[in-house]
């Protein structure tokens, strides 16, 4: 049996949780494994664009769907969460694909695909 293989292509910055515009953010997979930015956290802007495609982000599927959260950490110690999203299965050979990021007050746009 073979798993699919989830491919961030875009991540939108609608609106930040934090009233500056400015989010520090991470994205992490099934809890708390952090895959985004591989280390560290990474600094966007409200309006922001990240094209993300050439960087061959792949997130790996197991038996199950995959759910990845988006975190602000503004402050040291302090994490914020933006939203969870599941990439599933059955979006396999779907295309392109869109969900939203909603929560502290924030909208973010994931654009994935689910390769077979």
């Amino acid at each position: 049996m073979s798993f699919p293989l989830g491919k961030i292509l875009e991540i939108d910055v609608d609106k930040t949780q934090s009233p500056d515009g400015q989010d520090r953010i991470v994205m992490t997979r099934d809890g708390d494994f952090q895959f985004f930015p591989s280390a560290g956290l990474i600094t966007v802007h409200q309006g922001d664009e990240l094209d993300l495609e050439d960087q061959d982000i792949f997130v790996p599927f197991g038996d199950n769907d995959v759910e990845l959260s988006l975190k602000a950490v503004n402050q040291p110690g302090h994490v914020v969460s933006l939203g969870s999203v599941f990439l599933r299965r059955d979006e396999a050979n779907a295309g392109e694909l869109t969900k939203k990021f909603e929560g502290g007050e924030a909208l973010y746009e994931l654009k994935y695909k689910v390769l077979p």
